[in-house]
């Protein structure tokens, strides 16, 4: 068990001190760049947070959606980001090849499409979400 301050917590506290008392401090001609440090803050922090669950729930539907269903789901970190790889790219293969053109397919694919946007934006942009994430 890790002792507080975690992470996460860490990164909290970094970036309220940069936006509070940091940013007010900056010419007009940094502020541009700390908000950009903070909000890459920011997702770290909700990276953090959700840790690998979007990609877990991205890789399972997937699976299902190509019928992979039943394969072994990895261990995590570089393997579950390369294993997810591999199946968007034979997604991809199969939105070109025309199997998303009409159909039942069609309609799964359009689902897992949005889904996927709305858990991207959760981690780099709630706000667009409209408190809907």
């Amino acid at each position: 068990m890790r002792d507080e301050p975690t992470g996460e917590q860490l990164l909290e506290t970094a970036r309220n001190l940069l936006r509070e008392d940091v940013l007010p401090a900056l010419p007009p001609e940094r502020k541009h760049a700390a908000l950009m440090i903070a909000n890459a803050m920011a997702i770290a922090m909700r990276q953090l947070k959700h840790g690998e669950d979007g990609e877990r729930s991205e890789f399972k539907a997937l699976g299902a959606l190509l019928g992979r269903s039943g394969q072994d789901e990895p261990a995590g970190g570089a393997d579950l980001r390369r294993r997810l790889k591999e199946l968007n790219r034979e997604f991809a293969h199969a939105i070109r090849a025309g199997r998303a053109d009409e159909g039942v397919w069609r309609d799964a694919a359009r689902q897992h499409l949005l889904d996927s946007a709305r858990l991207k934006l959760i981690e780099s942009n709630p706000k667009y979400l409209g408190g809907q994430g």
